[in-house]
C-alpha cells in the first residue's frame, strides 16, 4: 500500500491511504506548495544557489530540472524563402540570381527555443572525508580555490582527523596572500572557516571556533557529533565547539611551527659545507621552497601572530 503524509506547516499532519494505489513502486515523492511570499524559491537560480551553498558535498546526487534558452536557425523560414524564389518569372532570371546571392550572404533567421533537462548541481567531492594519502596536491589546491573563491594557490595546508572526546575531520589552509584591508577592520573580520555536520553546511559565519588573530585561516570542519538542526544560539553554548576550537588552534600552530622549522633548517644548511651529493642538493631545494613560503607567510600575516602573542596567553609559548 501507499500512504500520503500531509501538513500545512502548523505543527499538525495527517496520514492517509493513497486512493490511486501504489503508483510509485518504490521510494518517496515530496511535493512542496509555496506560499505567495515564498515564490522566489521556485526560481531555478535561487534553488541552485541554495543547494550549492548547503548541500554541495553530500554523497547522494541532487538533480535540478533546468531550462536553457538559446537561439537556433529557423529552417521553416528558410524553406519559405526558397519557395518564393522558385516562383519568379523567367524574364527576371538574372535579377533573381543576384537576389539569391544576396540572401545567401544574409544571416539565417533565428528563433528562440527553450529546452529542459536534469542537471546535477552537487559535483564537488568532500575530499576531507578521504585519507590524506589518497588526495593529491592538485586536488587540495583545486578544492581550496573552489570553496574560498581565491584564484591564487595556498601557501600550505593541514589535513587531519581528530579523535577522542570529539571526532571531526578538517582541512585548514594558509592563503597565499592577505586579503585587502584585513588590519583596517581586524576586530570585525569574520572567520573563514565553514562548519559542516555530516557534509551539510551549518554556518560559515561563526567566530567562536578560532581566535581573532587566526581569522586568516581558511578551511572546512566537519563533525558527526553535532545535530543537523542546531541553531546559532545553541552553537555558541555547545561544549563540543570549545573542544573543537582547542584542537583546531593546536593544529594551526603546529602547521606554522613546521614552516618555521623549515626556515631554520635552510639556514643551518647554508652554514654547512658546500660539498654535498646530488641527493642533498634535492633536499636543499625542497627546503628552500618551504622556507620561501614561510617568508611569504610572515610578510603577509606576521602582524596577526604578534597580536596573538598579546591576546592568546594560553598558547603564547607555542
Amino acid at each position: 500500500d501507499q500512504y500520503i503524509w500531509t501538513s500545512t506547516a502548523d505543527s499538525t499532519f495527517t496520514v492517509s491511504k493513497d486512493e490511486q494505489g501504489n503508483t510509485l513502486g518504490r521510494g518517496t515523492e515530496i511535493k512542496l506548495f509555496l506560499k505567495e511570499d515564498a515564490l522566489e524559491y521556485a526560481n531555478q537560480d535561487r534553488l541552485e544557489g541554495l543547494v550549492k551553498r548547503y548541500s554541495e558535498f553530500i554523497s547522494f546526487p541532487i538533480y535540478l530540472h533546468k531550462s536553457k534558452t538559446e537561439m537556433v536557425d529557423d529552417d521553416e523560414a528558410d524553406d519559405a524563402e526558397a519557395d518564393d524564389d522558385e516562383e519568379e518569372d523567367d524574364d527576371e532570371e538574372e535579377d533573381d540570381e543576384l537576389s539569391t546571392e544576396d540572401a545567401d550572404d544574409e544571416p539565417a533567421k533565428q528563433k528562440e527555443v527553450t529546452s529542459w533537462k536534469w542537471e546535477r548541481v552537487n559535483n564537488q567531492p568532500a575530499i576531507w572525508s578521504r585519507a590524506k594519502e589518497d588526495v593529491s596536491k592538485d586536488e587540495y589546491i583545486e578544492f581550496y580555490k573552489s570553496f574560498s573563491k581565491d584564484f591564487s594557490d595556498p601557501l600550505t595546508w593541514t589535513h587531519f582527523r581528530a579523535e577522542g572526546e570529539v571526532e571531526f575531520k578538517s582541512i585548514l589552509y594558509i592563503p597565499g596572500k592577505a586579503p585587502f584591508g584585513m588590519y583596517e577592520n581586524y576586530y570585525n573580520t569574520k572567520a573563514a572557516l565553514k562548519l559542516y555536520v555530516r557534509k551539510v553546511l551549518i554556518t560559515d559565519e561563526f567566530d567562536e571556533l578560532i581566535p581573532k588573530y587566526l581569522n586568516f585561516i581558511k578551511g572546512v570542519v566537519d563533525s558527526d557529533d553535532l545535530p543537523l538542526n542546531v541553531s546559532r544560539e545553541m552553537l555558541q553554548q555547545h561544549k563540543i565547539l570549545k573542544v573543537m576550537g582547542k584542537k583546531l588552534v593546536r593544529k594551526i600552530l603546529e602547521m606554522l611551527r613546521k614552516l618555521s622549522e623549515a626556515e631554520q633548517a635552510k639556514k643551518k644548511k647554508k652554514s654547512a659545507s658546500e660539498d654535498e651529493d646530488d641527493e642533498d642538493d634535492e633536499d636543499d631545494e625542497d627546503n628552500e621552497v618551504v622556507a620561501a613560503d614561510y617568508r611569504k607567510f610572515w610578510d603577509a600575516f606576521g602582524k596577526n601572530i604578534k597580536l596573538g602573542v598579546i591576546e592568546d596567553s594560553t598558547n603564547r609559548n607555542k
